[in-house]
């Protein structure tokens, strides 16, 4: 395109030349130059009239210099296009019909010197007319004798540049990649903010799409199947793909292959302390194996004398303070059955005692028992899952790899190193794989993906070890991963806000997930569960004259019959509670089986009410707890740590910290001290993540698991948005194995109902706090303008007094609102759901997850072999659902 000058002289656009680079056509360009400049000097010598429009339109150094600083020149630091399109290699550009088109013919060549000392001449004269006033250094009479390349090209290269940056400025400043100092989003909530653009990659749109990060490309790649391995065109492949078929040729191409849409090649695994849950993601129900293997003493090398020593502390004499815990739940018991009308035989203990002292086996026939064992007694190999079960524990030593809802168990004191519970890890995955429903050997494990459930509350150093294991080691295709309170709202199909409680064996878990996200600060990690119950039903059975009088509960055969017994026979239901008739059948390995009738009374419901008073079960694994823990094995998997600070970077959870610290809403009597809390819990979250943490908690949370509910809902809804505290009450989902017990969710209602503080109860009260809260911002906001005439000290005390000032004022108005409407139907509603479609509350988890495997989502959440051998455990930022 052309422009005009004022004269009316033509000109072509500049054509840009990159002005970094100089080679050795630049000294003839420059010599071609000086001479297009002598040459058109002396033509304005020879042509006076022309004299004023040759100055104008000339292209030589001082006209392009002027057009360049007036942002009106070509920018073009070194050559013209004539009007015949042909680009001067002397960056001189001549008016059509002055003669020279500065191209440095043979004529201009043998003319160099006359030209020269013209050009020197007329030089002068035009400095003279004080042309090089505002640009002295572009007068060619000064320039330095003997350079390459003269001052005036140099200041007219950086001119250029100039001039190029300024307009580069502009256009990024127009589509909107300027460098913005502050932050678009606050700090605090849900979302991080985005960090600002690279300046080494200002002019580039690297990294600011999601596909140019490396782990998305890499699954755009595999998705689309257009990778092609490096070998795929050898000869052998070749040969191997006609001989072998396709199943080979996949080993061979590695992750080229993997299909992310295959949901039959998908398996989903659910680890537990008691069980692994594993199936395909497209079975209904997975396979539930044990989670332990049974290896010969003849193996561990005399290492077991810490087992042998270990005391057995279920019996029938158990220390006064458990006696006293006893008694309270006792209490508790009776209290109920009076407010619900049921009647209590008085006498019903002794009759329970009576009949168990006199009763009397029955010797049943092997070919009468039609659920018999058979034992293992002959160690020679290892066991796994159902198998190592029956193994004998005279012989042999039961390891659990698992403990914690799916951390590694580095606290047993059976394994001797890292890899010797790594490798029972990978032998039970090899064992379960290998059985007939799925029929899977190692070789083909490369051949499938999987999808792992965690905990809430995750381990760092765990997990990455796990998912290391299972690339590196099993050598899966792909593994993703998801949290345990999201899989089951997936596998319960509920999407509103939801508070998931899940009973575990040893662990129970309460969090609360809106919007597919699993709230960080309403996660709580309880130490008790049915486990436990089980161990406290034996205990009790005991103590009412049990016939089995030698019951060992830590014995495989004695541990079989607990938890039978638990399963069949504890209950929440009030009317159920009574003198009851049941038989149960003692076998004991190398012995018949003996058949026995017992009764029961309040232990079917004693038991399971610790999980409303925990501390009978704290008093019962304080006995219980080995003294000594491994700390080899925790030397050699550590906490994980910030590489840059040294602390802990773990999930936090203020909940959690609270219940630690006893720190409830439902221990605090006045409900103005509640409001107090409530108001400063915002405080508490921003100190908690400012705190630096270097040593880990190791304390054990026995929180009851009523309050623990309200403590959990309450700080999610605070966080979140206090409106959430409704959905949040209506729907509180339970799942887990220890949730099978009958009339749970009735009597977890009713407990809710009892300890949820008043004030937090009330329908009006996220309206009330709204208000108080914003009150209370303004008045700080307030208080902070008007600072500076006085000390700091005594300002800070006079805004905290306004404060309480407003808040007992409003506090009084709210109460007495209250009390004029009762407490009739105001009172938020809790409801406990069951589980959907009569599905089994322990699978549910794993059915979540399988929902999770079978969605497009899923192709965004696979970590491969490529990706972990490159990035490590870095690429679990990019490729989880929740933040890492």
């Amino acid at each position: 395109m052309s422009q005009e000058a004022d004269s009316g002289t033509v000109y072509e656009e500049p054509i840009e030349i990159p002005l970094e680079e100089e080679d050795d056509d630049d000294e003839e360009d420059d010599v071609g130059e000086t001479a297009g400049d002598s040459r058109a000097d002396t033509q304005d010598e020879a042509h006076p009239e022309d004299d004023e429009e040759a100055d104008e339109g000339d292209g030589d150094p001082e006209g392009e210099g002027e057009g360049d600083a007036d942002g009106e020149g070509d920018g073009d630091p070194e050559g013209e296009e004539d009007m015949h399109g042909t680009a001067s290699r002397s960056g001189t550009a001549t008016p059509l019909g002055h003669g020279n088109n500065g191209e440095g013919d043979e004529d201009d060549m043998e003319d160099e010197e006359v030209d020269e000392d013209d050009g020197d001449e007329n030089g002068k004269r035009r400095t003279s007319r004080g042309k090089f006033k505002k640009y002295p250094k572009l007068d060619p009479a000064k320039a330095p004798p003997g350079k390459k390349v003269p001052l005036h090209l140099l200041e007219k290269r950086r001119l250029g540049r100039i001039k190029a940056a300024e307009e580069f400025a502009k256009k990024l400043k127009k589509i909107g990649i300027e460098k913005v100092e502050s932050n678009t989003l606050p700090s605090t909530g849900l979302f991080q903010p985005m960090l600002l653009i690279n300046q080494k990659n200002y002019s580039s749109d690297y990294l600011k799409k999601d596909e140019q990060v490396f782990a998305l490309r890499e699954r755009k790649v595999l998705r689309n199947n257009t990778q092609v391995s490096s070998m795929a065109n050898t000869p052998d492949v070749a040969d191997l793909k006609k001989e072998n078929g396709q199943a080979e040729l996949n080993e061979t191409n590695g992750d080229e292959d993997i299909d992310l849409s295959d949901a039959n090649t998908t398996l989903v695994i659910h680890p537990g302390s008691d069980s692994i849950k594993i199936g395909f993601a497209k079975d209904e129900t997975p396979m539930v194996i044990p989670a332990c293997v049974a290896v010969p003493k003849s193996d561990l090398l005399g290492e077991v004398s810490n087992q042998e020593s270990k005391r057995n502390p279920y019996g029938r004499q158990q220390p006064a303070d458990f006696e006293e815990l006893k008694s309270d739940i006792q209490q508790s018991f009776k209290e109920r059955m009076r407010f619900y009308k049921r009647k209590v035989q008085p006498n019903a203990h002794e009759q329970v005692v009576t009949f168990n002292k006199q009763s009397k086996p029955e010797y049943m026939e092997e070919k009468n028992d039609f659920n018999r064992i058979n034992w293992i007694t002959t160690p020679d190999r290892r066991y796994y899952g159902k198998d190592a079960l029956r193994c004998s524990k005279d012989h042999f030593i039961v390891r659990r790899p698992f403990v914690k809802g799916g951390s590694f168990n580095i606290e047993s004191s059976d394994y001797r190193s890292l890899q010797d519970l790594l490798g029972d890890v990978t032998g039970l995955l090899e064992y379960t794989l290998g059985s007939q429903h799925f029929e899977l050997k190692p070789s083909q494990f490369s051949q499938y993906k999987l999808v792992l459930v965690i905990p809430d509350l995750f381990e760092k150093s765990h997990l990455e070890t796990f998912i290391g294991c299972l690339i590196t080691e099993l050598q899966f295709q792909a593994v993703a991963i998801i949290q345990e309170s999201l899989a089951t709202c997936y596998g319960a199909g509920i999407s509103t806000s939801t508070c998931v409680v899940n009973i575990g064996a040893t662990q129970t878990r309460i969090a609360c997930v809106d919007e597919g996200t699993v709230l960080e600060n309403s996660a709580i990690t309880l130490d008790y569960g049915s486990d436990d119950i089980t161990r406290l039903f034996a205990i009790f059975l005991l103590q009412s004259d049990f016939p089995y009088q030698d019951w060992d509960i830590e014995s495989a055969h004695g541990w079989l019959l607990a938890q039978e017994l638990k399963k069949n026979y504890i209950t929440f239901q009030d009317a159920n509670v009574t003198v009851q008739l049941y038989n149960f059948i003692k076998r004991v390995p190398g012995k018949k089986a003996e058949k026995y009738d017992f009764k029961v009374f309040d232990e079917v419901m004693l038991a399971p009410l610790s999980l409303f008073y925990p501390e009978i079960v704290e008093q019962l694994q304080s006995e219980s707890s080995p003294k000594v823990s491994n700390t080899k094995l925790q030397d050699q998997l550590p906490v994980s740590r910030d590489i840059f600070t040294d602390n802990l970077n773990d999930w936090r959870s203020m909940s959690q910290a609270e219940c630690l610290n006893g720190e409830l809403y439902c221990g605090v009597q006045d409900d103005f001290q509640t409001l107090c809390k409530v108001l400063d819990s915002q405080s508490k979250v921003e100190e908690s993540q400012t705190e630096n943490i270097t040593v880990a908690d190791t304390r054990k949370n026995y929180a009851p698991l009523e309050k623990a509910v309200v403590q959990s809902i309450t700080n999610a809804s605070l966080f979140l948005d206090i409106a959430k505290m409704a959905p949040f009450y209506s729907n509180i989902l339970v799942c887990g194995g220890g949730s099978k017990i009958p009339a749970l969710d009735f009597i977890l209602t009713d407990r809710i109902n009892i300890w949820r503080p008043r004030l937090l109860s009330q329908n009006s009260f996220p309206t009330f706090y709204k208000k108080l809260a914003k009150q209370i911002k303004d008045l700080k906001a307030a208080g902070k303008n008007s600072e500076g005439k006085t000390s700091a000290l005594p300002e800070e005390d006079q805004s905290q007094e306004k404060v309480n000032d407003i808040i007992q004022k409003e506090f009084q108005k709210y109460m007495e609102t209250i009390e004029a409407q009762g407490n009739g139907d105001h009172t938020l509603p809790v409801s406990v759901l069951p589980p959907p479609r009569d599905m089994d509350p322990a699978m549910l988890v794993w059915k979540g997850a399988s929902v999770l495997a079978q969605i497009k989502l899923v192709e965004e959440l696979y970590l491969t072999g490529t990706d972990w051998d490159i990035h490590g455990s870095r690429i679990l930022q990019y490729k989880c659902i929740f933040t890492y």
